[in-house]
C-alpha cells in the first residue's frame, strides 16, 4: 500500500483543510463525494460495523475515488497486519485506518486513531515509532465513541506531534458546525460520516456532502496559536 498524495498546511494564509468522507458504502456515494472535493474516501472494512462493505464493494469504491483524484481509506479494528494488507491490496485501497496498534508497523499507509474526552483531552497514548522509526501518515482525533456522531470540545485539543504529515479531526461534524471546528482547531483534514448521511444512516445525502465541503474549505480560520 502506498501513502496518500494529499497534503495540507494548518498555518499561514494558505491554510485550507482537506476533507475525508467516511463510512461510504457504495461507488455512487464515493464518486459524488470526490467530485464535490473530498480528498479522502473512507470505507469500513471491519465486518461487524453497520456500514461494513465487502471487498468487492471496497474495490468499486476505491476505483471511483481514484477516478476523481481522491485517496481510498479502509477502516479496520482488530484484524492482523497480513489480513489488512491482503484485503487492501485486493481492493486497491492505499491507506489503512487503524483503531489499534498491533498491525501498524507492518503497513505502508496508516491513519492512526486517537480518542478525546468530551472536554477535548486526548486519551490515547501517542504511538511509538514503528520499524525504522516510521510514524503514522496521519493522526485522527475522534470522540470516545468513534462513529457515534457525538461532538466534543475542539477548542481544548492539544494534538501531539508524532512526526506525521498532519492530523484529522472527526467526531460529531456536520455542515452546520464544521466551519467553527476548522476555526477552533485548524486540522489538516476534517472527517465526516454520519453528519452527511441520509435518513437511513447508511447512504450519503449528496447535498449534505456538498454543503459540508463548502463550509469546511470556505471557513475563515483564526490565526494559529499552536
Amino acid at each position: 500500500m502506498g501513502s496518500s498524495g494529499a497534503s495540507s498546511s494548518s498555518s499561514g494564509s494558505a491554510y485550507r483543510p482537506l476533507v475525508k468522507v467516511c463510512g461510504v458504502t457504495n461507488a455512487a456515494d464515493a464518486e459524488a463525494a470526490a467530485r464535490a472535493g473530498a480528498s479522502f474516501i473512507g470505507m469500513i472494512m471491519w465486518p461487524q460495523a453497520k456500514r461494513a462493505v465487502s471487498d468487492e464493494t471496497a474495490a468499486a469504491i476505491a476505483a471511483a475515488a481514484r477516478r476523481h483524484g481522491a485517496q481510498a481509506v479502509g477502516v479496520f479494528v482488530d484484524e492482523d497486519a497480513a489480513t489488512i494488507a491482503r484485503r487492501c491490496g485486493a481492493a486497491g485501497v492505499g491507506v489503512a485506518q487503524l483503531h489499534g496498534d498491533g498491525a501498524r508497523a507492518a503497513l505502508d499507509g496508516v491513519v492512526y486513531v486517537m480518542h478525546a474526552s468530551l472536554e477535548g483531552e486526548i486519551l490515547t497514548q501517542l504511538p511509538a515509532a514503528g520499524e525504522g522509526g516510521r510514524r503514522p501518515d496521519w493522526l485522527l482525533v475522534d470522540g470516545q465513541q468513534g462513529g457515534s456522531g457525538q461532538a466534543y470540545d475542539w477548542t481544548n485539543l492539544r494534538v501531539p506531534d508524532a512526526g506525521s504529515r498532519g492530523w484529522m479531526l472527526a467526531g460529531g461534524l456536520h455542515p452546520g458546525n464544521v466551519a467553527a471546528a476548522v476555526a477552533a482547531a485548524r486540522p489538516g483534514v476534517v472527517d465526516v460520516s454520519s453528519g452527511v448521511c441520509g435518513p437511513d444512516g447508511l447512504l450519503k445525502d449528496h447535498s449534505k456532502v456538498e454543503a459540508f465541503i463548502a463550509a469546511a474549505v470556505g471557513a475563515v480560520a483564526a490565526p494559529a496559536t499552536r
